[in-house]
């Protein structure tokens, strides 16, 4: 499904609706601390777990804190072993409510956004009901 906004003119273009944050990437192995330090580094609160075959899993801020919580050490615990399973990958020019709704209905708390003009990035869910936010906000749309 693309989503087109009509115009005066009566063109339509390819409307990019889902912002996107590029992740830092790490293998399986990388401990913990270093995790949570391209956390830091890159802003974003999830980094990709990758192997040869691409992204594996997703580890978030939550999978570390509660991985800390139960008392893992930060230097032998690594990222493999506190991922979750590779995010659900959406499209950029999906509707944001749409995702929204997927999101709520399978706890998500960040999707893979895939765009062909740029990196695989990822959207929280904050990221999607600020999108939500500002699709409320525009002009009359049509679905094609």
């Amino acid at each position: 499904m693309k989503l087109m906004v009509e115009h005066a003119g009566d063109e339509s273009e390819r409307v990019r609706r889902i912002p996107a944050r590029v992740p830092a990437q790490v293998d399986g192995l990388t401990s913990m601390r270093v995790v949570a330090r391209a956390m830091v580094e890159s802003g974003v609160h999830a980094v990709l777990v990758e192997s040869p075959t691409g992204p594996v899993g997703l580890v978030t801020a939550k999978n570390v804190i509660e991985a800390l919580a139960a008392g893992a050490d930060p230097d032998v615990v690594w990222a493999g072993e506190i991922m979750g399973p590779a995010p659900r990958i959406v499209s950029c020019e999906q509707h944001p409510a749409a995702i929204g709704d997927e999101m709520a209905a399978y706890g998500l708390e960040i999707v893979a956004v895939v765009d062909e003009d740029a990196q695989l990035g990822v959207a929280s869910a904050l990221d999607i009901l600020g999108a939500v936010v500002r699709a409320a906000r525009e002009p009359k749309h049509r679905v094609t």
